[in-house]
C-alpha cells in the first residue's frame, strides 16, 4: 500500500513516541522488579536474624521445643511469609536424632548445612514471586554447655521464603496508571503532530500539487504564488519559474514545428520518422498515410518492421541496422502492407536524425506499385497454379489413404471371416467326433469298472485296470470339452447372483485348496446387481480361470477375488476380476490364450489340452459378455469377466 508523505511522517512520530513509552514502562517495570528483589532478600535476611535472636534467648532461658515451636509458627503468620523451617545440624542430629520434617529438601539446604548462606528470587505461580533466604546457625561458647559439637560448628539451619503478591499487585496498579498517562501522553501529542504536519506541511503541499497537475494539463499560465516563509515557499518560486521557462521554449518549438510540418506534409513521397530505439513510429506525413492506408493515429503505435512481411522482416531488420551504424542508406526493393493487406512496392532511403539525445531515422519512401504491377501479376499466376499444384497433389495422397485404409479394413475382415470359418468346422468336426466317442468310452469305463471291482488290488492286472480306467476318464473330459465348444445348448438360463456363482465354483475347488498353500482374498460388491446367465457355464469359466492360477503358481500363492459393477458405452456390467500371484502371461501367449488347443502347460499328460479359455471365451460370448486377460501390475495375471446387468433388454433368447 502506498503511503503519503503527510502519513508517513505521522508513522514515524507516533512510532518513536510509542517506543519511547514502551522504554519508560520496560526501565520502569525492571527497577521496581530489581527493587522488589533488594527489599525482600534484606527483609529475608532481617526476618531469619530476629527469628534466631529469639529462638536463642528462649533457649538460654530454659524454653523446649514446644516454646520454639511456637516462636516459629508466630513469624510463620507474619503477613508476607510464606514459608519457614528449621533444620538441626549434624551435632544436634546426633545429639537428639534426625527428625523428617527437619531433613534438607534441596541444594540451598544442603549448602547451608555446610555453612553458605544463600538467597534465591523465583516464581511462586503466574505473577507472584517469593524470595528465599537459608541461613546456617553456629554453635557458640555458650551453647556447648546443653548441646555436643565444636564452637562454631553448623547448629542448624533457617529458610525463611517471603511473597510479594502484595508488593507486586501495587507494582502492578503503577504500571497501569503509567501506561494509561502514557498512552494519554501519546494520543494528545500525536493528534497535536497531526494538525502540525497536516497545516505546515500538507496544505502546502497539496497547493504545490494543483499547480503541477495544471501544468501537467497543457495550462503554462498557471502560478502558485506561495507564500509560507519557509523552504515550501523557495519551492513554489522555483516551480514558477519552471513554468515561465517552458512556457518560452513551447512558444518557439511551436514557431518551428509549424515550418517542419508545412514542409514535410506537402511532400510528394511519404516520410516518416521512426524512433531507433524502440523502432515505432514517432510522426509520418500524408504520403505515408495514402500509401499504407492507415490513419496517422494508427501508424504511430505500431513499430516499422509491422508493416513487412514475415519473409521480409530479417531483410528490412539486418538493412536497419546497417543504416545507423553507417548514419544512412538506401533499400531497392521493399513490400509494406496495408491496411487492406494489399502489398505496396517502395524504394526506401533512409538516413539517421539526431535530436537532443535521442536518435531517429527518417525513411522516405517512393511507391513503385505501378512500375512492379506486371511482375506481381506474374508471380500471383504462378503462385496460383503452384497452389493448384499442391490441392491436386493433397486430395491424391489423401485418396490413396483412403484407399490403403480401406484395403486394410478388407484384410482384417477376410482374416477374421477365414478364422470364424475354421472355428465353425472345427466345432462342427468336434462335436461329430465326440458323438462318436462318446459310446464306446463309456463302455469301456464300465467295463473297467467292473472288471476292477472283480479283480484283488494286490493282483497286478490291477494296477494296469487302473491305468486303462484313467486313460478312459481323461477321454471322457476330452469328450465333453470338445462338445462344449461345440456351442452347447442356451438352455438354463435364469437371472443370478455372481456373487453366488463364485461362492458355488470356490466350494467345489475348496478341496484343492486345502491340500496346497493357496490362500483365496475376496473383495466381493454386496449390492451386485443380477445378470441373466447359465449358472453353470459362469462356474465352469471361473473354475477354468482358478485352475490355470493354481497351475501358474504351481500351488502355491494367493487368489484376489474381487467384484463391482462398470459403466461402459452406455451399458452397465457386472465384473468379476480373478488376480493371481504367479509369473503372469508371457507377451507370445498374451495374444494367443484364447485359441483353440493352444496351451501353455506340458502336453502329453492330463487333461492339458488347450481348450479351456477358448471354450470360456465361447460361454462368455453366448452371454452377451466378454472376458479379458492381462498382466496384473507388478505381478502375476489378472482375467475380468464382464456380464450386463439383467433387465429385459440383457435376456439371452
Amino acid at each position: 500500500m502506498r503511503l503519503r508523505l503527510s502519513q508517513r511522517f505521522n508513522l514515524i512520530i507516533g512510532a518513536i513516541l510509542l517506543a519511547g513509552i514502551l522504554m519508560l514502562v520496560y526501565f520502569d517495570v525492571g527497577s521496581d522488579t530489581r527493587l522488589m528483589r533488594h527489599i525482600g532478600i534484606n527483609e529475608a535476611e532481617r526476618l531469619s536474624n530476629a527469628l534466631f535472636d529469639q529462638l536463642y534467648t528462649s533457649m538460654r532461658l530454659g524454653g523446649g521445643r514446644e516454646e520454639n515451636r511456637a516462636i516459629v509458627e508466630r513469624f510463620n503468620a507474619m503477613n508476607g511469609v510464606a514459608e519457614i523451617r528449621v533444620l538441626h545440624g549434624p551435632a544436634l542430629d546426633m545429639q537428639y536424632g534426625p527428625e523428617l520434617d527437619e531433613m534438607a529438601r534441596d541444594e540451598l539446604d544442603r549448602d547451608a548445612l555446610g555453612g553458605v548462606s544463600s538467597d534465591v528470587f523465583e516464581k511462586i505461580r503466574d505473577g507472584v514471586s517469593s524470595v528465599r533466604r537459608v541461613s546456617p546457625v553456629f554453635l557458640e561458647r555458650a551453647c556447648i554447655r546443653c548441646h555436643t559439637g565444636a564452637e562454631g560448628a553448623v547448629a542448624g539451619v533457617i529458610s525463611m521464603r517471603l511473597n510479594f503478591e502484595d508488593h507486586e499487585n501495587i507494582i502492578s496498579a503503577h504500571t497501569r496508571s503509567f501506561l494509561i498517562w502514557g498512552g494519554a501522553i501519546l494520543v494528545a501529542t500525536f493528534v497535536a503532530v497531526l494538525a502540525t504536519v497536516n497545516y505546515c506541511l500538507l496544505k502546502p503541499l497539496n497547493y504545490i500539487k494543483g499547480g503541477v497537475d495544471a501544468l501537467a494539463s497543457g495550462d503554462l499560465s498557471y502560478r502558485l504564488n506561495l507564500k509560507t516563509g519557509d523552504e515550501l515557499e523557495d519551492l513554489g518560486a522555483a516551480f514558477d519559474g519552471m513554468t515561465e521557462s517552458l512556457l518560452q521554449a513551447t512558444t518557439r518549438l511551436n514557431e518551428l514545428n509549424e515550418k517542419y510540418t508545412k514542409l514535410v506534409q506537402m511532400a510528394v513521397d511519404a516520410i516518416v520518422l521512426i524512433d531507433i530505439e524502440t523502432r515505432r513510429f514517432v510522426d509520418v506525413n500524408p504520403a505515408a498515410v495514402a500509401i499504407t492506408g492507415y490513419s496517422r493515429e494508427e501508424l504511430l503505435v505500431i513499430s516499422s518492421e509491422e508493416l513487412y512481411p514475415d519473409a521480409s522482416q530479417a531483410e528490412y531488420g539486418s538493412a536497419f541496422d546497417r543504416w545507423v551504424f553507417d548514419g544512412k542508406g538506401y533499400l531497392r526493393d521493399a513490400e509494406l502492407f496495408g491496411k487492406n493487406g494489399m502489398l505496396t512496392s517502395v524504394e526506401i532511403a533512409a538516413s539517421v536524425l539526431e535530436l537532443g539525445r535521442r536518435k531517429y531515422m527518417i525513411e522516405i519512401w517512393r511507391d513503385t506499385t505501378e512500375r512492379k504491377g506486371f511482375i506481381q501479376t506474374l508471380n500471383r499466376n504462378i503462385r496460383e497454379l503452384e497452389e493448384t499444384v499442391a490441392e491436386r497433389t493433397d486430395a491424391l495422397s489423401s485418396t490413396l489413404k483412403e484407399l490403403e485404409t480401406a484395403y486394410g479394413r478388407l484384410k482384417d475382415s477376410e482374416s477374421k471371416l477365414i478364422q470364424t470359418a475354421k472355428m465353425t468346422s472345427l466345432g462342427e468336426m468336434g462335436a461329430g467326433i465326440a458323438h462318436e466317442l462318446n459310446s464306446p468310452i463309456a463302455g469301456i469305463l464300465s467295463i473297467t469298472e467292473v472288471l476292477m471291482a472283480r479283480t484283488d488290488k494286490n493282483d497286478p492286472k490291477y494296477y494296469f485296470l487302473e491305468k486303462v480306467k484313467d486313460a478312459a476318464v481323461r477321454s471322457k473330459y476330452i469328450i465333453q470339452d470338445m462338445l462344449a465348444y461345440a456351442r452347447p445348448a442356451r438352455s438354463g438360463f435364469a437371472p443370478v447372483l455372481l456373487n453366488e456363482v463364485i461362492t458355488a465354483t470356490l466350494c467345489l475347488f475348496i478341496s484343492e485348496i486345502k491340500t496346497s498353500a493357496i490362500d483365496i482374498v475376496k473383495d466381493i460388491k454386496a449390492d451386485l446387481s443380477p445378470v441373466y446367465a447359465n449358472k453353470g457355464q459362469i462356474m465352469e469359466v471361473m473354475l477354468n480361470i482358478i485352475k490355470n492360477a493354481r497351475d501358474a503358481m504351481h500351488g502355491k500363492g494367493r487368489i484376489f477375488i474381487s467384484t463391482y459393477e462398470k459403466e461402459e458405452a452406455g451399458a452397465r456390467y457386472a465384473v468379476a476380476e480373478i488376480r493371481d500371484t504367479g509369473p503372469g502371461i508371457s507377451p507370445d501367449a498374451l495374444n494367443k490364450m484364447f485359441d483353440p488347443f493352444f496351451s501353455t502347460k506340458e502336453k502329453g499328460g492330463g487333461l492339458n489340452i488347450g481348450l479351456g479359455l477358448s471354450i470360456s471365451q465361447s460361454i462368455m460370448n453366448e452371454h452377451n459378455g466378454r472376458i479379458e486377460g492381462a498382466n496384473a501390475p507388478g505381478s502375476g495375471a489378472v482375467f475380468r469377466i464382464f456380464l450386463p446387468v439383467h433387465d429385459d433388454s440383457t435376456a439371452v433368447p
